[in-house]
């Protein structure tokens, strides 16, 4: 009993006399992050800035802060930016069907085969140069999207 005891202290005073890690408060004054990026990662920024890079095996897809029409800025415009969203982009464009891939345009797909057979969610790119400035290549993500589910026929 008198060695239990004695343990029981030493174990006690071990772990009072070790200061606690603590994790500091979130500041409010910080930008807030949505999947690893800035709510704000392109205020001043150029088109041609990488926000998040998204892989398919080495082949690397950036999505760039881009403009109203592409991009970053095009999907933040469209209230469609989260942290599921970029999920849904990764999954998609990892393990999603390639449907479109010709120059200027890579379309991957997730789709779902079961009855009735539908696209979960799209993926636009381009792989190659984006037409109004050639330095920025590969333009990367364009857009991103779910479907409107389309009414079909019992299977």
């Amino acid at each position: 009993m008198k060695f239990a005891n004695t343990i029981a202290i030493s174990f006690a005073a071990i772990c009072f006399a070790l200061p606690l890690a603590v994790e500091p408060a979130a500041a409010s004054s910080g930008p807030e992050t949505i999947a690893g990026v800035a709510a704000n990662a392109c205020t001043g920024k150029p088109a041609k800035t990488i926000v998040k890079k998204y892989y398919r095996g080495p082949a690397v897809v950036p999505l760039r802060c881009g403009t109203s029409t592409w991009g970053y800025k095009h999907l933040v415009k469209r209230g469609r930016w989260s942290g599921n969203f970029s999920k849904k982009i990764n999954t998609t464009i990892w393990s999603g069907t390639i449907t479109v891939d010709q120059p200027g345009e890579r379309t991957y797909e997730r789709k779902f085969t079961g009855c009735p057979p539908r696209t979960l969610f799209k993926v636009v790119t381009n792989p190659g140069p984006y037409g109004r400035d050639p330095r920025i290549k590969p333009q990367g993500v364009v857009t991103a999207y779910k479907p409107a589910s389309l009414a079909s026929s019992a299977c």
